[in-house]
């Protein structure tokens, strides 16, 4: 999908389009940048940016909040739209999925053809645009995705593997992410073409068993087949970025509960348990520190994770420096598996699950718990202007 948030909130409100629309907070916002429109990335705006940052290099742009429920409306639309195509579809995020039509020719036409009337039937569903990669890899049709973007159909071939990919910025490739690609270039290696003729025995003396990766990605080689069963998360986070900096403990655990409460919720609908705990915390000179602990055993109740990232902010010692943004996320997840057993964790589980029946019918915040909501209330009322509205699941 081309800059989806952006591209959403211009399809419902027809006065924006054309104009440079950023989406992540309103103006004047503490946030970041979660997408932008074409015309606003002129200005060079990007995701992630500060909201402050993208407000004076574009004064005059539409600055929205993230509608998440909006997005994943036309998110669901266009994903069934694509299964009348195949029913190999692998839904990769919120606005990306790969397709294999091997099967679907002899009904729709060549691969160009069906790239052709998916663009057209999204476009009249939704009214937005999307761009279409072709190839006989995923790899290869992720990157042909991206050369004529916006609304545009790519194809890389075979042939291209040696020719037309050659040229490209190793970061480019899906699987080779910044780090690996500063690594890259310390080697000299820049472009694909590059990481495709260095010697074998030099790119693994600085990268080990990652080196026969790496020369495969470089070939355009993915052996991965389209998965229509959609794998597990990595994780699921919530983070808050505050209206005013925070120096109070008690406050910011408080905030930790709102957060673990709504990830764990998020946890318990899709039947998962996690087992590692991350704390996240950006102090108000942008610097930002992660803590980490795994658990005895994966969990899907409300209290371990909470108590877990109290403890990892105890460690982390705020001390006397101000909290710009806290965060927390649950990973190493599995497939709920929960047993009776004789401990009292059960009694957690089954708590968890009554409280998510009562939210399902009456909303997520008819329940909250004690700490988060007196926690909820401070961050709304102590001064003018600040407002902290915790999640939703």
């Amino acid at each position: 999908m081309d800059a989806f948030f952006a591209s959403v909130e211009q399809a419902r409100r027809p006065e924006l389009r054309g104009l440079p629309v950023i989406v992540g907070g309103e103006r004047g916002g503490r946030g970041v940048v979660s997408a932008c429109s074409y015309e606003a990335r002129v200005f060079g705006i990007h995701s992630a940016m500060p909201i402050f940052q993208a407000e004076r290099l574009c004064p005059q742009g539409a600055f929205l909040p993230v509608d998440m429920k909006a997005y994943l409306d036309v998110h669901h639309g266009v994903v069934e739209l694509l299964g009348r195509y195949t029913d190999l579809v692998e839904v990769a995020s919120v606005d990306e999925a790969y397709l294999d039509v091997t099967g679907s020719r002899r009904l729709f036409g060549p691969p160009r053809a069906i790239a052709l009337r998916i663009q057209q039937q999204v476009y009249d569903a939704h009214g937005v645009t999307c761009s279409i990669g072709l190839g006989p890899t995923k790899l290869l049709a992720k990157l042909a995705a991206g050369l004529n973007k916006p609304a545009g159909v790519g194809e890389l071939t075979d042939a291209d593997v040696h020719g037309r990919l050659r040229d490209l910025p190793v970061g480019e490739v899906c699987g080779i992410g910044p780090v690996t690609q500063e690594r890259l270039a310390a080697l000299g290696l820049t472009t694909v073409g590059m990481l495709q003729d260095v010697p074998f025995p030099l790119l693994a003396a600085a990268f080990g068993r990652g080196a026969h990766g790496l020369r495969q990605l470089s070939l355009g080689r993915s052996f991965s087949p389209v998965r229509s069963e959609r794998p597990l998360p990595k994780s699921v986070g919530r983070e808050i970025t505050f209206d005013d900096d925070v120096n109070d403990l008690e406050l910011l655990r408080g905030a930790l509960l709102s957060l673990t409460d709504s990830a764990v919720a998020e946890l318990r609908g899709k039947g998962l348990a996690a087992r590692t705990v991350a704390l996240k915390v950006r102090f108000n000179t942008f610097h930002t520190v992660g803590r980490r602990r795994t658990l005895a055993r994966p969990v899907s109740a409300t209290r371990p994770i909470p108590e877990a990232a109290a403890d990892l902010l105890d460690e982390l010692g705020i001390g006397a420096r101000w909290v710009r943004l806290v965060g927390v996320s649950v990973s190493n997840l599995t497939h709920n598996a929960f047993q009776l057993t004789l401990d009292e964790g059960w009694r957690e589980v089954a708590l968890g699950e009554a409280v998510d029946k009562v939210r399902a019918k009456y909303g997520f915040r008819s329940l909250k718990l004690a700490g988060g909501a007196l926690t909820d209330r401070r961050l709304a009322h102590p001064s003018p202007g600040l407002a902290f509205q915790p999640p939703d699941a």
